[in-house]
């Protein structure tokens, strides 16, 4: 599956900073580096230790990761729903993600932090006001003229409407699947998963940005330093590796933020491997089995017949897949299997 996120924040917040060191990353070609496909659009690799694992029993060199594209998006200010600055193109672009990382500057004080927050978060909020009121007099105006549905519509809209002018977003909400139906079509900003990018100074790292810090406390929320993370991109990994130790730390900005990512938007890693290559699949938590397969080539999923199911620390445990199905730690599911973060898949199909 594609996956996007959109760099977002306010000018001078960093986020250009940020992108510019995971497009700088040293990451080897072939495991997928963040590289720059567009000025302002690059790929990133999930990096995944069990990859190599698998690979090493399976005796192949390649190893594909699971990659996610991320866009630098044009910088948000203070009227951007009514069209300043660059304002319909942030707005327009943020529709096209997936998930969002709102990076934050907090270079000064925590007022001045809190308030470039506020201000981003009020513009998506009044830019989704402004949607979700045409919506509403639209379907009101069907659902007058006997149009049942637009009933439904109606009655989740002015809920929708309700919570933005009391500023709340719209993930917040709960829907049925009805209701849902009608708010997914308008492509609403607030409904958009996210998580917080606190760009610091260096000489902050130390320092844990609190959770009681950041409005919506139940964001995600991440503390890096965007300038140092794009020097130490410049340099070769081994050294980037010896600094991190030395700062106790040991995983780059780059890791966190697509592991965010991934977290945020509830996806769960599946592996396949054959005598050429090992690779590992992105699936949203709760896809079936023979959706997964899906992923892999539609004909598997057409012709789906079951799935061998091996854990991979089975797999390492016991150094050979002949040796897990000995162990009788193979097992075979139907169609409607859940496939859980980890495992290896063998999809048998008719072709």
């Amino acid at each position: 599956m594609s996956v996007r996120c959109g760099i977002i924040g306010t000018p001078n917040a960093g986020k250009s900073t940020l992108f510019n060191a995971l497009t700088l990353s040293n990451v080897p070609a072939e495991s997928f580096p963040f590289c720059t496909i567009e000025p302002n659009t690059g790929i990133a690799a999930v990096r995944d230790a069990r990859l190599l694992a698998i690979a090493q029993v399976a005796g192949v060199e390649t190893q594909i990761p699971v990659t996610l594209e991320f866009v630098d998006i044009a910088g948000l200010v203070e009227g951007a729903s009514r069209g300043e600055g660059l304002g319909n193109r942030f707005l327009s672009h943020i529709r096209e993600m997936d998930v969002i990382a709102h990076v934050v500057g907090c270079f000064a004080s925590q007022s001045d932090w809190r308030s470039d927050i506020d201000v981003v978060n009020l513009e998506l909020i009044l830019a989704d006001h402004a949607t979700v009121g045409k919506a509403l007099d639209k379907a009101g105006r069907r659902a007058r003229i006997g149009e049942k549905s637009q009933k439904i519509a109606v009655s989740a809209l002015t809920r929708v409407l309700s919570a933005l002018e009391s500023e709340t977003s719209v993930n917040e909400l709960e829907f049925d699947p009805e209701e849902k139906e009608f708010v997914d079509q308008l492509h609403l900003l607030t409904a958009k998963r996210k998580f917080y990018v606190m760009n610091i100074n260096e000489g902050q790292l130390d320092r844990n940005v609190s959770l009681q810090e950041v409005p919506q406390s139940s964001v995600p929320v991440i503390a890096i330093c965007a300038e140092l993370e794009s020097e130490l991109a410049k340099m070769p990994e081994q050294d980037q590796e010896s600094f991190r130790i030395e700062m106790g730390g040991d995983r780059s900005a780059i890791d966190r933020v697509v592991q965010a990512a991934y977290s945020v938007l509830e996806l769960v890693t599946f592996f396949t491997f054959n005598e050429s290559e090992v690779r590992a699949w992105a699936i949203p938590r709760g896809t079936t089995a023979q959706q997964a397969a899906g992923r892999i080539h539609t004909d598997m999923e057409t012709g789906f017949i079951r799935v061998e199911v091996i854990e991979c620390n089975d797999l390492v445990a016991l150094g050979s897949e002949q040796a897990v199905k000995k162990a009788g730690k193979l097992r075979i599911e139907g169609k409607t299997y859940l496939p859980q973060d980890g495992e290896i898949l063998r999809v048998r199909f008719n072709s």
